[in-house]
């Protein structure tokens, strides 16, 4: 009798896009709590988080601001180029309304930071449920 092996799974990747390195830490070290094998890319220059959110196959992205660009506005530059991969902003200020109109699909206030892996968790499995009719 042989047995059938399922492939592993390719690890989640996440981009983390936020201009404190401080910040981006706690992000980042929450995030692999909840998916340890996770591959997590980090940006803090708006151009190094576009080009990753054109060229990689992300599970979701967490976003906060660039030294260049803020909150809302890369917020729009990521979904204008990549209009499938769920993004989430943290902001220390309560952006909810704006996020979400600029296309963010969950706000996280900084304060929640600790919340972030299952924010995700819950977003990525929203994400890939099939819709019913």
């Amino acid at each position: 009798m042989r047995e059938s092996f399922s492939p592993m799974p390719a690890p989640p990747k996440f981009l983390v896009i936020d201009d404190n390195p401080d910040s981006r830490f706690l992000l980042v070290k929450t995030l692999l709590r909840k998916f340890p094998s996770a591959v997590i890319h980090e940006c803090q220059s708006s151009v190094g988080a576009l080009g990753m959110a054109t060229t990689t196959d992300l599970a979701a992205i967490i976003s906060h601001r660039t030294t260049e660009t803020g909150g809302i506005a890369l917020l729009r530059e990521l979904r204008a180029i990549n209009p499938a991969v769920p993004i989430v902003m943290v902001s220390g200020v309560d952006r909810a309304e704006l996020a979400v109109a600029a296309g963010a699909d969950r706000f996280l206030l900084y304060d929640e930071w600790l919340r972030i892996g299952t924010v995700v968790e819950e977003l990525i499995n929203t994400k890939s449920r099939p819709v019913e009719i």
